[in-house]
């Protein structure tokens, strides 16, 4: 699965993009969770002090903001699924339907 990172998230992870192979069908709660797993400096770009995902951080699932997907952040994911990681960007609030806790 192709999981992108944007802006600063960029710089922490070394890289734009990043392959990562599950074991089995996930959910981009569980991807978050392997993606701070092998990155640990995105922790604190990702991870409030509650263990939940921080509320400005934007997760897109083939183009789709989870937030807006029926099952949010226990949505299934599939191998050949792509996933955007982005920072928080100027401007605007929006309040989370629900946010995993890792």
């Amino acid at each position: 699965m192709k999981v992108n990172f944007y802006a600063t998230l960029r710089a922490v992870v070394g890289a734009k993009t990043v392959e990562l192979e599950l074991n089995r069908r996930a959910t981009v709660e569980e991807l978050i969770y392997e993606i701070v797993k092998r990155y640990p400096a995105l922790h604190e770009h990702l991870i409030d002090r509650q263990g939940k995902l921080h509320g400005h951080i934007h997760v897109f699932v083939n183009g789709r903001d989870v937030y807006y997907l029926e099952d949010d952040y226990k949505t299934l994911l599939n191998p050949e699924d792509k996933v955007d990681i982005f920072p928080p960007v100027g401007g605007g609030w929006r309040r989370m339907r629900s946010q995993p806790t890792l």
